[in-house]
């Protein structure tokens, strides 16, 4: 924590794209915070308070969508950037996203010049 390096809450269902992303996060010079669901996720992001928040869009019981209109309409967490991670199209969420707050889509597979640069982009650097 003392280390001065920026902290990532990835929220992923999926146990190999999770720890996927939590391999990047650390190529990449980030420290990741790991959530296996939405409501892990949203009480993770209260606790840890992390610099950003990846959220996959497909998860059971509670989408990434409703995760970012949970974080945003939080006073606690509205003004964390949050990242959708999404399979599908990216212009198919991209407007939705934004218009919950969302920072930007990160479409999966995630390549390592996407990650570093919508994190350095809403973190201002890293």
């Amino acid at each position: 924590m003392g280390d001065g390096k920026k902290r990532i809450l990835v929220v992923d269902d999926e146990p190999f794209l999770l720890d996927l992303m939590l391999e990047r996060c650390d190529e990449i010079g980030v420290t990741a915070i790991p959530a296996e669901n939405g409501a892990e996720g949203l009480q993770k992001a209260a606790s840890e308070k992390p610099d950003a928040i990846i959220v996959d869009n497909r998860m059971p019981g509670m989408s990434g969508m409703e995760v970012i209109a949970k974080l945003k309409s939080d006073p606690a967490t509205q003004d964390i950037p949050v990242m959708l991670l999404s399979a599908d199209s990216k212009q198919l969420h991209e407007a939705e996203a934004k218009k919950l707050g969302a920072y930007g889509v990160l479409m999966k597979p995630v390549k390592m010049a996407d990650l570093k640069a919508i994190l350095e982009g809403c973190l201002g650097g890293f």
